[in-house]
């Protein structure tokens, strides 16, 4: 089974994200935000093998909890990478409903194939942050694809106060975001650094 996108589809260390928490709850976070990629992993699992889901319904589903669990403006923004500067205004709308269209329409249906693999938070350590006040934590978890080889996914989750947002994904070592803005800039690049390009890729993914 192909491990489910909304566990990798997005993520790398995200400048356009500034989020806070004050020094006397940097300890509480570390707990804090095991028990956000715990329960955000659970409600998915449960709501989106629920039995009786349509593709519509589960896609509907996996869109709330997409806003809810991820940094999607900053994600998208740092996807993009340089790009994003030179999009005019008109550009820059419809990549960013592309970009959650195409995520949420392609992985939401992943969900189907599920057949009960484990998920299991180890632990969340301390992470550098840009910013003074920022808290970052790094969860490590362990999807169980395969009883004996089970896959290692790092969460990057940002907080202030009781606001918790993942904006990295690794796999196995790999920052997702960073791999889709490698293959964003790629086509852009090979289209004579035009965004068009990339919008139109886009499109047909959705609409596939």
């Amino acid at each position: 089974m192909a491990l489910p996108r909304w566990t990798i589809a997005i993520a790398g260390p995200l400048v356009a994200l500034i989020i806070a928490a004050t020094p006397a709850n940097a300890d509480q976070h570390l707990t804090a935000s095991s028990e956000f990629i715990q329960s955000l992993a659970d409600r998915a699992i449960n709501t989106l093998t629920a039995d009786g889901q349509t593709p519509e319904m589960r896609r509907q589903e996996f869109r709330g909890l997409f806003r809810e669990g991820f940094a999607i403006n900053g994600i998208a923004r740092f996807v993009l990478g340089r790009y994003w500067r030179g999009a005019s205004e008109a550009d820059r709308t419809e990549y960013m409903a592309l970009f959650e269209d195409v995520i949420v329409n392609t992985w939401a249906d992943r969900f189907s194939e599920y057949s009960g693999e484990k998920f299991e938070v180890q632990q969340a350590v301390n992470a550098p942050s840009a910013h003074k006040a920022e808290n970052v934590a790094i969860v490590r978890s362990l999807f169980f694809s395969d009883p004996q080889t089970p896959v290692r996914i790092d969460w990057r989750v940002a907080s202030r106060g009781d606001i918790y947002k993942i904006t990295d994904v690794s796999v196995e070592g790999i920052s997702m975001a960073n791999t889709q803005r490698d293959e964003f800039s790629s086509v852009i690049r090979s289209n004579s650094g035009e965004i068009s390009a990339l919008l139109d890729i886009l499109r047909k993914k959705r609409d596939g």
